[in-house]
């Protein structure tokens, strides 16, 4: 007896737009023809680039409180706030201003993710950057899992315009369709600290390069506006291009979703799904 899977979006324990019968299933949904163009691309691409159409000084204020956290020393005082290649990356800073709290919550980017995944995006995570990182290709997945899979988002907002100076973002086309992979694919032992975390993703992004390198994939730089923002699949590989010139900043704010319901949320680097050993993951969902 057939089960219609092209027909009911429940029947496949996965997000409905990274379903094989996804293109079947946009044609009977009721849906604006924006979202079902955007909904299309993220489903064939792992990503979209949308416009916020933020106001200069809502954008300014967020910058402002990025700026005087790090004027006052807070680097050293507070473990959230830490450099990543020689830049301040401000952790959590929806915690200290109304502003970044305020953009994890845009409207529009909650009107997409729900369609997109058909649950409640919960933004768990935010990062305040000033300059490119320059991070090689990676998955968010490897940090931010959950059962049942790829409920999971980012959003990487240009809080100035990207170019090819100040390091813009980098993206994979389609390679969130890829088997998602984690330590335990690479037969290594769960970690026990930092230090042999850091060793075991070091594996992981020799594996990323030589797939990229064997399916003859072609890293897209994405330049976008001030105000713009774009949103990835949980699996899609990205990265920080090549800063080109230290002069340049490249501000930016990422949030990171996952989705009301699941059963579980997890940080798979410290976890054995197969012995059922899960590092659980308490959600500190970002408010106002």
């Amino acid at each position: 007896m057939s089960q219609n899977f092209y027909k009911n979006k429940n029947l496949l324990n996965i997000p409905w737009v990274e379903s094989p019968f996804f293109l079947n299933l946009l044609k009977n949904f009721k849906a604006t023809k924006e979202l079902k163009k955007l909904a299309k691309k993220y489903h064939e691409d792992g990503y979209v680039v949308i416009d916020l159409k933020l106001k200069d000084g809502f954008i300014k204020k967020i910058n402002h409180d990025i700026d005087e956290k790090i004027k006052k020393n807070e680097i050293k005082k507070n473990p959230k706030i830490y450099h990543y290649n020689q830049s301040p990356r401000i952790v959590e800073a929806w915690k200290f201003s109304k502003s970044v709290a305020q953009l994890a919550l845009n409207s529009k980017i909650q009107k997409i993710l729900n369609f997109f995944y058909q649950k409640k995006p919960l933004p768990i995570s935010t990062l305040n950057f000033i300059r490119g990182t320059e991070q090689p290709l990676h998955s968010d997945y490897m940090h931010f899992a959950t059962i049942p899979e790829r409920y999971l988002a980012g959003v990487w907002i240009a809080l100035e315009d990207t170019n090819k100076f100040n390091g813009a973002l980098t993206v994979v086309p389609k390679s969130h369709k890829f088997p998602i992979v984690d330590f335990n694919s690479f037969n290594l032992k769960k970690p026990d600290s930092i230090q042999s975390l850091e060793k075991c993703y070091r594996v992981y992004e020799n594996y990323v390069k030589e797939l990229i390198s064997i399916k003859q994939l072609k890293p897209k730089k994405i330049y976008i506006k001030k105000g713009q923002a774009i949103i990835w699949a949980a699996n899609l590989l990205h990265g920080g291009s090549k800063l080109l010139n230290n002069k340049f900043t490249r501000r930016s704010q990422v949030v990171h979703y996952h989705f009301k319901n699941c059963k579980k949320y997890f940080n798979p680097g410290f976890s054995i799904p197969l012995e059922n050993d899960y590092a659980i993951r308490k959600l500190d969902i970002v408010h106002k």
